[in-house]
């Protein structure tokens, strides 16, 4: 699972660091994928986590920075979702959505962690240490500022929004965080129960086993959530659905609508892919398809392709009439 979610916001990274460039799209957003990911990193899908603790001391420095990865991705993603779906900027007013708070945040979980008697690198870094005092502080305060972040970007992505993929989106990712948040809470229940000594071992084991497929599965869910709006704005941007239809019905009629010969008509399915405006291309075969005069052998259109162009017919406004008059009726180049 932790794999899945690295490669998964591995991809939306790329996507997302694309439309910045390209149109300059969230940087918050940007920025969030961009730590998480480095965050995931240091779980060792990648790289032992001994080799890269030992790089850092061997002493178990790794755990916070981890952990520092963590909260600044989940921070950045909080003022991203705030920053997409508040009606105004008055959040902008409150002191935890300022930089310094979260710099207040990432002292006040790393000063307990320097106050440890520190050890070798351990992959049990927390159930090995919690009876330290400045260990369980550490985690607990970690803990709590996660769990308080997730809450607050759970409560707006549940906000109503108009447009199906950012509601979708921001369900997705409410889901997510809703999890990070519940594996916060069960996390800080476990390391109380472990430094106090309460609960005996069986419920220890249990509470310990909980916490990787809460937030893990959180994290999967959020990285998804993330990823939609992008996947669809490339979708729309590159148009696919409607290269994919033009190269079916250039495959199954090209040949029968245009007179085509056999290399022309590979050709064509080819291009197809690459065409400057698909859906002209796709206006062609709606009027094509229209005129009576034009006999495909004595045969009626194939079911399928039939119903590919009944589709493509549905999405234009005022009819094939009002279309033939706007675009010529020529066979692809």
């Amino acid at each position: 699972m932790i794999a899945a979610a690295f490669w998964i916001l591995a991809i939306v990274f790329v996507f997302r660091l694309y439309f910045v460039a390209r149109w300059g799209s969230s940087t918050a957003f940007v920025g969030a994928i961009g730590i998480g990911v480095l965050g995931l990193f240091f779980t060792g899908v990648v790289v032992p986590e001994e080799a890269i603790d030992g790089a850092l001391g061997g002493i178990n420095f790794l755990h916070l920075v981890r952990n520092m990865c963590v909260t600044c991705a989940v921070w950045l993603v909080r003022e991203g979702i705030f920053a997409a779906y508040s009606p105004d900027e008055s959040y902008r007013s409150r002191f935890s959505h300022r930089p310094v708070a979260a710099g207040l945040g990432a002292l006040a979980i790393t000063i307990p962690f320097l106050f440890q008697e520190f050890v070798p690198t351990t992959l049990s870094y927390v159930p090995e240490n919690v009876q330290q005092l400045p260990v369980f502080v550490y985690a607990s305060v970690y803990m709590g500022i996660l769990a308080l972040l997730a809450v607050s970007v759970l409560r707006i992505c549940l906000r109503p929004q108009e447009s199906l993929p950012v509601r979708v989106s921001s369900r997705v990712v409410a889901f997510g965080m809703a999890l990070v948040a519940l594996a916060s809470v069960e996390e800080l229940a476990y390391m109380t129960a472990m430094h106090i000594d309460v609960g005996g071992s069986s419920l220890h084991q249990v509470l310990y086993a909980l916490f990787s497929p809460l937030f893990y599965g959180g994290v999967l869910l959020t990285s998804l959530g993330l990823g939609i709006p992008p996947l669809v704005k490339a979708w729309r941007r590159l148009q696919l659905w409607d290269r994919a239809a033009l190269i079916f019905l250039t495959a199954t009629l090209g040949r029968a609508y245009w007179g085509l010969s056999r290399a022309a008509w590979l050709a064509a399915i080819v291009t197809s892919f690459y065409a400057k405006h698909p859906s002209a291309r796709l206006y062609e075969y709606v009027i094509r398809s229209s005129d009576h005069k034009v006999a495909l052998s004595g045969r009626s259109t194939p079911i399928l392709a039939g119903r590919v162009l009944d589709a493509v017919q549905a999405r234009f406004d005022g009819g094939v009439g009002s279309l033939e008059s706007v675009l010529p009726v020529k066979a692809p180049q």
